[in-house]
């Protein structure tokens, strides 16, 4: 080395040593203050001490007896005061548990001495994006992200990790794109494409895959607080999976991300919304419902509106408002008023806090896009199908006009052709004369002969009193008092002429029918099942007629309805008989259509075969009418029923004080001037480019979900307690670039998984992992256990017998018997599904709020919004995946894979089967513990043939008899190792 280069060495290397380095406020000094100064002396007004504030410039560094006198710490009444010895002078005071290390003590000094250079908290400033920085490696990185984090290593003089094998990327990838593992023709295609790009095109097409937003969907579930009842006790079942498949839809579409949160909170605003949209604000009424009979309906409601405001602050803002529902906030700027007016957003929704059973009001019946499109498809096949039975047809039509001619001037000719039937009212029969005579007797003596009654039948062999019945009209239910027995009750038809009546009656009681003496009806009825179902034809002589009535009430309360559907004149409803009487120049559209049918019914075979076919289509279409989920959304209510916000004393629903208006909090940049004060104006000022908190706080989750910890470890907090970014720098470039790409996620996913960063192998020395547990410097591949779902998935995918449908409702897989009794008080048991509902993925389980699925260890619980993920490795976990039905059935399906797709040697099976879950080849010493393993497991079948078939009848999926049941036994226990092995359970 020359002179000059060694005089330069020389200085660089004395320099820090000589310059005092300045101390970041942001970093250093902040995390201070906040954590052992604020709560007696930050935000909260209510608990401040000595009217003294240090979260604000103008108070700590006040004129008037100032606590920080800038460049002189020992002029600073906070250093005397941190450095005191005295417990009645010492800050923070001891009954605080609250105390500076000596290292904390010298920053503040250090800080004040440089002039007590204020700031706020990072990330409350608009982010900037930096130039991503210089690197002394200009090799290494793949797109600019690695250029932040290669910075940081330099600094530290830490070297990145090597790239990890294109096995286990390929794996890693296609497990954290799709939630399931690769097969084995992609990990061979992959492997054999060794051109520029091969890596990338995989990411490509993984991203469109319709996997992929199942996969992105579940930590959207954990936040939204989704799932399938409303929690309580009671915790009654909802209809809230076409929130979900709403949720995989826009995330397969790519919808930006400031669309979706427009739908998500606002979908019911958007003008001219689709069913989707509307059904997209359903985001908001995930959280928990309390329907119980003795809660207070207010109350229920105010809690509501409090979940909303907190989850939309945690999943958007990334801040913890809980605290500000009773007082200002300890630590960040946000006062108990602006909590308020954040709540304001969320207070005029029309819920009422009253019912619930899973449907409590606002609602929507929704059909997905599939179901309107087939409606539509029948639709079209209905038109065409009139269209052809009204085509002209010369033969009908002349036919159709001699017959018209004949049968009017018939008409004409009888008089009292259109005469109508009348109906006198219902009559109850009774009371018994004298008291205590058989039914027979009191019939007689109520009616008699002389009415027309055939008293020779026996109407009934009882013996009861006929209670009073009011005079009920026709055409909707009448209701019997709740005592059990027979109602008898008589009525008197009028027919001007011999002819037909149909009538529809029901009851949800047995009830008979007599006509004129003669039994019609002796059967069970289900009122409320189809308002017409039971059909009775009246043969009706000329005059007066009788009908008796009798109901059975078999307990509860009784009742039925009586409805006159149609009559007729030889044969013609009275519809047609108006039409043929009216000249053919004064009848409308709807009379030449009635006689037009009523004509080609009769005349015309051809026509009959396409009227039963649109019957069939019309019973199709009200089929698929009614297949309809309802689903609670947000709404608005009008402003004349817009309700008033108040602060309310310590959040109780029914201690309100003053009033307040939607609003922001005050530290963020104001919605813009005109800006609509609802929700939807809410969404947009989030979204908004110089909102500092949102785009910052979802490029951080995003991030969590490909590296496993946010760059941000806090993913819920990025509040003033919350912990500082890894690096800052990246974090606020991500959060930039994807407000300036329009929002775009997908392209997010692309840049993140095309790193060098997130190529890089987990295989490094301990030391490694010792000195950096959480891989906080991104020194090396993002190495964890995989999340329970997404092992449950691997395993079913593996096996053969995951299902790949997408959406439709929750489905109930194998979960242990009597697991809801206890928390249900035994009156909801599970019955798990059949066919390929047990197979679907774990998106789709059915989750019982109050208890969960017993397969998902390590999830949420569905109460609460949850943002950051956890993991665990507790003995339930591995109890679970050897044990459960569902992975020793996977396992056997496994087994059956191997021993079906083709011939060779116990070793290369042994090897295809390692490769199928960990993308590798086995290792000798693997391989030769798995062939022992098997060779043990087949002596010890061999020896007991019963129990490899007890083995093998685990689960619902039918075995292939065709294979030896010994062999089938030996290799399930292989696969079953393979799927808990470490490597499988982790991602690599």
């Amino acid at each position: 080395m020359n002179a000059p280069l060694r005089i330069l060495s020389a200085v660089l290397c004395v320099a820090p040593l000589s310059v005092a380095q300045a101390v970041s406020f942001q970093s250093e000094v902040l995390p201070i203050l906040s954590d052992r100064c604020f709560p007696c002396h930050g935000p909260d007004a209510k608990v401040r001490q000595a009217g003294l504030r240090l979260d604000t410039q103008e108070s700590a560094l006040r004129a008037h007896d100032p606590v920080i006198v800038p460049g002189r710490s020992d002029a600073s009444a906070l250093m005397g005061r941190i450095a005191a010895t005295a417990p009645g002078q010492r800050m923070p005071p001891p009954e605080s548990n609250l105390a500076l290390t000596a290292q904390e003590v010298e920053t503040l000094r250090r800080w004040i001495d440089q002039g007590a250079p204020w700031g706020r908290h990072w990330a409350f400033v608009e982010p900037r994006a930096p130039d991503p920085p210089a690197v002394a490696d200009g090799v290494w990185g793949r797109n600019p992200i690695d250029r932040f984090v290669l910075a940081r290593l330099e600094r530290e003089g830490m070297r990145p990790a090597q790239q990890a094998s294109r096995g286990e990327l390929l794996r890693r990838v296609t497990l954290d794109l799709t939630g399931v593992p690769p097969t084995l023709q992609e990990l061979d295609a992959f492997l054999a494409d060794e051109s520029t790009g091969a890596y990338e095109r995989v990411v490509d097409r993984l991203l469109a895959s319709p996997r992929y937003g199942e996969r992105m969907a579940w930590e959207w579930l954990d936040a939204a607080r989704y799932a399938d009842t409303d929690g309580f006790q009671a915790d009654p079942t909802r209809t809230m999976w076409p929130w979900r498949d709403w949720l995989i839809r826009s995330l397969n579409d790519n919808l930006p991300f400031d669309r979706f949160t427009r739908e998500a909170l606002a979908g019911d605003l958007i003008p001219d919304a689709s069913p989707e949209q509307v059904v997209a604000s359903g985001f908001n009424r995930n959280h928990m419902y309390n329907g119980e009979g003795g809660r207070i309906a207010e109350e229920t409601r105010v809690e509501n509106v409090f979940d909303r405001t907190e989850t939309t602050s945690t999943v958007w803002l990334g801040l913890t408002m809980t605290c500000a529902r009773c007082h200002d906030h300890k630590y960040d700027p946000i006062s108990q008023e602006e909590y308020y007016g954040l709540s304001a957003f969320f207070n005029q929704t029309s819920e009422s806090g009253a019912g619930g059973s899973g449907r409590a009001p606002p609602t929507v019946r929704y059909q997905s896009p599939e179901q309107r499109a087939g409606i539509a498809r029948i639709d079209q096949d209905m038109a065409a199908l009139q269209a052809r039975m009204v085509a002209p047809d010369p033969r009908l039509d002349a036919g159709q006009g001699r017959w018209e001619a004949e049968t009017a001037d018939r008409l004409r000719r009888s008089g009292a052709a259109l005469e109508a039937v009348t109906l006198d009212p219902w009559q109850a029969l009774g009371p018994l004369a004298p008291p205590g005579g058989d039914i027979r007797e009191a019939f007689a003596h109520a009616f008699g002969p002389e009415r027309g009654v055939d008293l020779s039948r026996e109407y009934d062999g009882g013996k009861r009193t006929w209670r009073e019945a009011p005079q009920w009209t026709d055409g909707k239910p009448h209701a019997l008092d709740d005592a059990p027995g027979a109602t008898y009750l008589y009525r008197v038809v009028r027919a001007p002429s011999a002819r037909e009546v149909e009538v529809s009656l029901g009851s949800d009681d047995t009830i008979q029918l007599w006509l004129n003496g003669e039994s019609l009806l002796a059967k069970n009825v289900n009122r409320g099942v189809l308002p017409d179902q039971e059909r009775v034809r009246l043969t009706l002589a000329e005059g007066r007629n009788e009908l008796l009535l009798k109901i059975v009430n078999t307990g509860g309360r009784g009742g039925f309805y009586f409805k006159k559907l149609d009559e007729t004149v030889e044969g013609m409803s009275e519809v047609v008989v108006r039409a043929l009487l009216r000249s053919k120049e004064d009848r409308d559209d709807e009379q030449r259509r009635v006689l037009m049918a009523h004509y080609r019914e009769e005349a015309s075979p051809d026509w009959r075969v396409s009227a039963r076919a649109l019957e069939k289509l019309r019973a199709e279409r009200k089929a698929a009418g009614d297949a309809v989920a309802t689903v609670m959304i947000m709404d608005s209510l009008p402003g004349k029923r817009r309700r008033r916000t108040r602060v309310l004393d310590r959040g109780a629903y029914d201690r309100p004080l003053r009033e307040v208006s939607e609003g922001t909090p005050a530290f963020l940049p104001p919605m813009d001037d005109g800006a609509a004060m609802d929700r939807m104006g809410l969404a947009r000022w989030l979204t908004t480019k110089d909102n500092p908190l949102t785009a910052r706080v979802t490029v951080n989750r995003h991030w969590q979900t490909f590296f496993g910890r946010g760059l941000v470890a806090t993913t819920e907090n990025f509040g003033q307690q919350g912990a500082l970014p890894s690096h800052p720098g990246l974090l606020d470039w991500l959060a930039v670039t994807f407000v300036d790409g329009g929002w775009d996620v997908k392209a997010l996913h692309r840049l993140m998984v095309t790193s060098a960063t997130y190529r890089q192998s987990s295989r490094v020395p301990r030391a490694a992992y010792e000195e950096d547990p959480d891989n906080v410097r991104l020194a090396r591949g993002p190495r964890h256990r995989l999340p329970s779902w997404m092992i449950r998935d691997q395993a079913l995918a593996l096996s053969g017998l995951l299902v790949e449908k997408l959406g439709g409702p929750s489905v109930r897989p194998y979960q242990p018997a009597g697991v809801w009794a206890e928390a249900t008080f035994g009156k909801i048991r599970y019955r798990a599904d059949r066919g390929d509902d047990l197979y679907r993925r774990s998106l789709y389980v059915f989750w019982r709020r109050i208890v969960g699925p017993t397969v998902f260890f390590d999830t949420s619980k569905r109460q609460a919004c949850v943002v950051k993920q956890t993991r665990t490795n507790s003995p339930l976990h591995a109890l679970t995946t050897l044990n459960e039905t569902a992975y020793v059935e996977a396992a056997r399906a496994y087994a059956a894979v191997l021993m079906t797709s083709g011939d060779g040697a116990l070793e290369e099976r042994v090897a295809v089967a390692f490769r199928m879950a960990t993308c590798r080849t086995p290792a000798p010493e693997e391989s030769t513990v798995l062939v022992n393993r098997w060779r043990d497991a087949h002596a010890r079948f061999s020896a007991a043939p019963a129990e490899a078939d007890r083995f093998l009848g685990v689960g619902a999926a039918p075995r292939d008899e065709g294979l030896d049941a010994v062999d089938h036994a030996a290799w399930t226990v292989i696969c079953s190792m393979i799927l808990n092995l470490d490597e499988v359970l982790c991602k690599p």
